[in-house]
């Protein structure tokens, strides 16, 4: 049991050395809240992280903690625990400070899986027996010497003795802004600032922002939330007078409000849209963009690998910076070093050796193995961090612990080449398969499965089994050697026999699509909304080992639909990714006409008006004279919205609707009488 003496010392020892400590309470669930109160006699202003009653501080979003600073962080793992959460709140723990986890004694928790082991399972596949997150996790914990676990049942373990040691506090981050106030005197300047939790970025934004106002400049700065970045107006602050400031620019007004200042400064840019990044790119302002590498709902090292190639391009007067040395504590610390490597924040690849290309070997790797091989993990989760901008720390988990999940590699003597993580979807029928046909049901983990169904209202699709390629990543020593391009190869090689489908789901630019059209996959639909991260339309594409009629018929859905959303949800396209998507197009192996089915489907509210917007445009097209049959508000309605596509706030207005919801339930009217009408004819 926690004593206020035990905390005191531990307390003036990290003061003393600046370090930060990882405190385990392993025991009951009341043990563990008893202890919580004694440790806020030592550290009263102590954050706790949990959703328990008596807190109840859980959030959902991982940004509403960025920019903050604590001196004790209490994370209840009997919540959930999920990786990025932990990594987020770990960088906001101060020198002195704890980060503390309560946790059911050890052999209880490896038996029993937290909350958020259903987060990372498939829905309709057996759960995994047991989690190997959680059993690797309580391996490194009680094999870290630079962990203090506190158990019910024992004695207070002993104190590490950490040296005090001399710090040059901000003095990396003074010699930067003094090297960015020269750089941004130039023309459209414009720099990218990266750094590891606790580098000082936000201080060195705070402190160049402060600089550039004291000579007459207008700064202002954007993030998800101002709260997040509290330490940069904190360091600003210091720096200035009361009657000067530094604006607050929220995400969704940055396009409109940027040109109104000399500098504006995006902090955490990894976590806005990158469409909106490159669109402030053009803006005829000086730009600073800021991101952590480590800890958050997207990782910055891939996010740099995506975004750096187009700053670069489209800003000559650029410079890229970041920063080393810790400044809320000292290097080698042990609250970072034992975070890094449980959640693999460190991870690294390997280079390969000269004659890489000999004596490839393609493999799968299994979960067991994965988790049981600590070097292995490490390359394997840094090949996919490196390569794609999405992968977070959650992906750790899930990799551990998905149940749907197989994951190959190209090896050689034990170097990581590429990586590929499969999920394995469908096997699904009634009454399950129904009720996804008819809208009622979205099991996760089973995206293609379902895009493919309810693109062609079979549910007997359902059934059927799918392979969908994740992430297909390649070390950044091998890309652009057909490494990638061989281990998809394998992977229906060796998965043939077990599935009917393998697709994949990405962003869709050229080079992208081109790669899986090289690889004979047919693209069968693309989302009519950006998605947020990429600024991309997401893109599915798909190869059949068996049902080739199947896959015809998806092909003529997605061309018909594709060139009719043209002039439409596509109308911003890049003409060259258009051509690519148009040379997917193949001839009608016989006639297929599905249109009346999924114009009767949306009137059922099984699906979306974008996915019934051609089918219905093609009716109208080809019967115009049923429109005249139509109630007054059914055919205006068709003929703003379809035929002359007009934006919906200008049809909600034009026929005084209340709103989008009387507007859609308006829609799904038209098409039932539509239907009715036709079928009559």
């Amino acid at each position: 049991m926690l004593t206020n003496t035990w905390l005191n010392q531990l307390h003036q020892l990290l003061l003393t050395s600046k370090h930060r400590q990882l405190l385990v309470l392993s025991g009951s669930e009341h043990w563990c809240w008893q202890q919580v109160n004694t440790l806020k006699t030592v550290y009263p202003d102590l954050l706790t992280l949990s959703n328990h009653p008596s807190v109840n501080f859980w959030p959902e979003h991982n940004h509403q903690l960025l920019g903050q600073e604590y001196s004790t962080v209490v994370f209840d793992v009997n919540s959930g625990l999920m990786p990025d959460k932990l990594a987020t709140v770990t960088g906001t723990v101060k020198a002195g400070g704890l980060l503390v986890l309560l946790m059911p004694n050890f052999e209880s928790y490896a038996k029993q899986a937290d909350p958020a082991f259903a987060r990372f399972q498939s829905a309709n596949k057996p759960h995994q027996p047991i989690s190997l997150f959680q059993t690797r996790l309580i391996s490194l914990l009680k094999n870290s010497e630079q962990t203090l676990i506190v158990s019910e049942h024992h004695a207070l373990p002993t104190i590490p003795m950490y040296a005090a040691t001399e710090s040059t506090q901000y003095q990396e981050q003074q010699n930067l802004v003094a090297e960015l106030s020269k750089f941004i005197t130039k023309r459209r300047a414009t720099f990218l600032l990266t750094a590891d939790r606790g580098r000082g970025k936000s201080a060195t934004l705070g402190m160049l922002a402060a600089n550039y106002v004291s000579q007459g400049k207008r700064v202002a700065i954007c993030a998800h939330h101002k709260q997040t970045v509290a330490t940069v107006y904190k360091h600003f602050e210091q720096l200035t007078n009361d009657d000067v400031k530094i604006d607050f620019i929220a995400p969704d007004a940055l396009l409109n409000q940027a040109t109104n200042y000399d500098l504006v400064l995006i902090d955490e840019a990894a976590t806005l849209p990158v469409s909106l990044l490159k669109k402030a790119l053009d803006l005829p302002i000086k730009l600073g963009f800021a991101t952590t590498l480590h800890g958050y709902e997207g990782t910055g090292r891939g996010f740099n690998l995506r975004f750096i190639p187009y700053l670069k391009k489209a800003r000559s007067n650029c410079q890229l910076k970041e920063l080393a040395a810790p400044i809320r504590y000292n290097s080698n610390d042990p609250l970072e070093q034992t975070i890094y490597q449980s959640l693999v924040l460190n991870a690294d690849f390997a280079e390969p050796s000269p004659d890489h290309k000999k004596q490839i070997n393609f493999c799968e790797i299994t979960q067991p193995q994965l988790a049981n091989n600590e070097s292995l993990l490490k390359q394997v989760f840094a090949v996919l961090v490196m390569a794609h901008y999405q992968t977070s720390a959650n992906d750790l988990r899930h990799m551990l612990d998905g149940n749907n999940l197989k994951l190959f590699v190209a090896e050689q003597n034990g170097t990581i080449l590429a990586a590929a993580l499969i999920a394995l979807e469908g096997e699904i029928d009634d009454p399950l398969a129904s009720d996804i046909i008819s809208g009622l049901r979205r099991p996760q983990g089973n995206l293609l499965a379902q895009s493919t169904a309810t693109l062609l209202g079979d549910k007997h699709l359902l059934a059927k089994r799918y392979a969908r390629i994740i992430r297909i990543a390649v070390n950044p020593f091998c890309q652009g050697e057909s490494i990638g391009t061989q281990l998809l190869i394998a992977i229906e090689s060796l998965l043939c026999n077990e599935v009917d489908f393998i697709g994949a789901s990405f962003g869709a630019e050229s080079k992208l699509c081109n790669f899986w059209l090289r690889q004979n996959y047919t693209i069968i639909k693309l989302g009519a909304k950006r998605d947020k991260a990429s600024g991309e339309h997401s893109c599915l594409v798909i190869k059949a080992t068996k049902l080739e009629a199947q896959l015809n018929s998806l092909n003529q859905h997605f061309q018909q639909q594709f060139i009719f959303e043209l002039s439409r949800s596509f109308s911003h396209l890049q003409s060259e990714l258009v051509l690519t998507l148009l040379s997917n197009r193949q001839p009608p192996i016989e006639p297929i006409n599905c249109n009346t089915n999924l114009v009767l489907r949306f009137s059922k509210g099984e699906v979306n008006f974008d996915q019934a917007r051609y089918a219905l445009f093609d009716q109208v097209k080809t019967y115009p004279k049923l429109l005249s049959q139509l109630e007054n508000v059914s055919r205006k309605l068709i003929i703003k919205l379809v035929l002359q596509n007009m934006p919906e706030a200008e049809v909600i207005e034009a026929l005084a609707l209340t709103g989008k919801k009387q507007l859609n339930l308006a829609l799904k009217q038209a098409a039932q009488e539509w239907c009715s009408h036709y079928l009559n004819i």
